[in-house]
């Protein structure tokens, strides 16, 4: 329940920075054990390239980090792009979710 708590609380800060309340907003976290674990699902859906650390799939609704690499700014950054998603009727192009991403990136933390 700790985890599901923080995960909210990160959500809740995301949606205030970004002023997107999605309203069926949902999605699921696949915790990997290492990167090697997450590089291979990467590659099972098809994507080409180098995997990331982390990523948020709008196809499955999920992200999915491995737990060698998780911290509290890269799970942000993916749920970030998880509200993002859900907010808008039909996905953005990944370079403006990134600058949104990036823009909660830069002041999420500030107090």
């Amino acid at each position: 329940m700790l985890a599901k708590n923080r995960v909210d609380r990160i959500v809740e800060k995301i949606t205030e920075i970004l002023d997107m309340h999605p309203p069926d907003l949902h999605f699921s976290i696949y915790l990997y054990q290492t990167y090697r674990e997450l590089e291979n699902t990467y590659r099972g859906m098809g994507i080409m390239g180098k995997a990331p650390i982390a990523f948020y799939s709008h196809r499955t609704k999920s992200i999915y980090v491995s737990l060698e690499n998780i911290t509290d700014r890269i799970l942000a950054h993916e749920i970030s792009h998880a509200v993002i998603n859900f907010y808008f009727g039909t996905p953005p192009p990944g370079r403006m979710q990134e600058i949104l991403a990036q823009y909660v990136d830069k002041h999420l933390w500030e107090e």
